[in-house]
């Protein structure tokens, strides 16, 4: 589609609209995540399904991302190390968490192309279980409505709302926008450079 990046940069610039609903930007009241896994047949998911025969590709849940993000860590990056700390506050490029985050994120203070822009997928160290950029490059769209923090073991969120969660950094935001516990959200018709996606599946 008309999605930003290339074939080796991060895909950016699409709206949770074009990835599930209608690709005209806009909302399908059939598709109606958590009541139903429907997508629109001519969003990017729905043509995916269609051509891999796969009926089960979608958006991680916010509780899926953080999941694979974190893979076991309970630390604020997902390397495990505890040396990373972060106090509340909005760090510029010289935080204590900084450091840490070169190895594993394109961020606001490490991104090396004049202008700031997504990088190629995968260029940074992977975590545990070699998932890579969820510490930056592009903030990720997740399934759910924004609302109230979830818990439990595969939660599937908030049932109605207004914004769709978003999760991960970006090659826009400081260090302590890239943490695993950092959350955001927007409505699902914007369209940001700094905002991409994520596929995943369930295993047979």
């Amino acid at each position: 589609g008309t999605t930003g990046g290339t074939d080796a940069q991060a895909k950016h610039t699409v709206s949770y609209y074009e990835i599930r609903e209608d690709p005209a930007n806009a909302d399908d009241p059939t598709v109606d995540w958590p009541s139903n896994r429907t997508v629109n047949a001519d969003s990017f998911m729905g043509k995916l399904r269609a051509k891999t025969g796969i009926p089960d590709f979608d958006l991680p849940t916010e509780a899926q991302w953080e999941y694979l993000c974190r893979a076991g860590t309970t630390t604020v990056f997902n390397d495990g190390n505890a040396a990373a700390k972060y106090d509340g506050t909005v760090e510029n490029n010289n935080g204590n968490t900084n450091g840490y985050l070169n190895a594993l994120g394109w961020y606001k203070y490490n991104d090396p192309t004049p202008p700031a822009a997504a990088q190629p997928a995968g260029g940074k160290l992977p975590n545990a279980w070699g998932i890579y950029d969820t510490h930056g490059n592009v903030r990720e769209w997740c399934l759910d409505w924004y609302g109230t923090p979830v818990s439990g073991s595969d939660p599937a969120g908030a049932v109605s709302g207004s914004s769709r969660v978003l999760r991960g950094g970006s090659w826009f935001l400081p260090a302590s926008s890239c943490r695993s516990a950092y959350r955001n959200f927007n409505d699902p018709s914007i369209r940001y450079s700094i905002v991409g996606f994520r596929l995943v599946r369930t295993l047979p």
